[in-house]
């Protein structure tokens, strides 16, 4: 493995909870790597996100600098909450953990993903994707890409919306939903 070169910016969208690579030099091999891994697919990510949060070059959710970098547009109308986001090319961008089925849409770009069965998946838009409970997406953006979700939700504040929506720690999912993942992921 070669070191990060100081040139190049690994930035990560959403929270980043991982504890992975020290050493990175593409992303889209770094999605890859991740992919091949046995066991939960959360737990990899977990470990990934924690490395990406130890980062200076990561850009946090709920930061100046990722509104600045990844403009997330909100609109919470008629019990749907719809949140579209900028992602641009050549980063890796980690998702929450969803609490609910929804859909989910590229709208513009291409971008390489890991799907719910652990797949390494490439896409271009448009495309349109069910997201189902428990999910947790990690994308690598091969173009600027613009990602947008809808949620049925009971809050009116967006920040009450994202606590009825995501979760950080899969334990906290129904046990239904956990054993249906662990199934899901065995190698």
């Amino acid at each position: 493995m070669k070191t990060i070169d100081s040139n190049k910016r690994i930035q990560a969208s959403f929270i980043c909870t991982n504890d992975y690579f020290c050493v990175v030099e593409s992303g889209l091999n770094v999605i890859k790597e991740i992919s091949k891994e046995d066991g939960l697919l959360w737990e990899r990510l977990s470990v990934f996100s924690k490395f990406l949060k130890s980062q200076q070059c990561a850009i946090i959710h709920h930061t100046e600098e990722m509104q600045e970098t990844f403009p997330l547009k909100h609109h919470i109308e008629g019990g749907l909450y719809t949140r579209e986001i900028f992602m641009p090319k050549d980063n890796i961008v980690l998702s929450f953990i969803h609490k609910q089925d929804h859909p989910s849409f590229l709208l513009k770009g291409e971008l390489s993903y890991i799907n719910e069965k652990g797949n390494l998946e490439k896409i271009s838009a448009p495309y349109t994707i069910f997201t189902t409970k428990g999910t947790q997406r990690i994308f690598y953006t091969h173009t600027d890409c613009k990602w947008a979700c809808v949620y049925k939700v009971k809050s009116k504040t967006v920040e009450k919306a994202e606590e009825e929506i995501y979760t950080e720690d899969y334990r906290t999912l129904p046990i239904s939903v956990i054993n249906k993942n662990k199934k899901l992921w065995q190698v």
